[in-house]
């Protein structure tokens, strides 16, 4: 499973900080739900929602990413 971050209005994947794409195979891939939601809150991103995709873009799932900055906003989150 990739997890990865997209852009909710462009529809393109985080790559780096300075590079998006429209290719989700060429995403940077967290690996995991915390880190993606940690990075996307220590870089100050808005307007995401975090992509959970098995094997192909058919098989992703894609998660309003203001549910998990509620939740990350919570001190005992940090």
């Amino acid at each position: 499973m990739k997890t990865l971050l997209r852009d909710i209005a462009t529809r393109q994947y985080f790559q780096s900080l300075d590079k998006w794409t429209p290719d989700a195979d060429e995403a940077h891939d967290f690996g995991l739900i915390a880190r993606a939601v940690r990075f996307a809150h220590k870089a100050s991103l808005t307007g995401l929602e975090l992509i959970l995709s098995l094997d192909s873009p058919e098989e992703a799932a894609a998660l309003p990413f203001d549910m998990f900055r509620l939740r990350w906003s919570h001190p005992k989150c940090r």
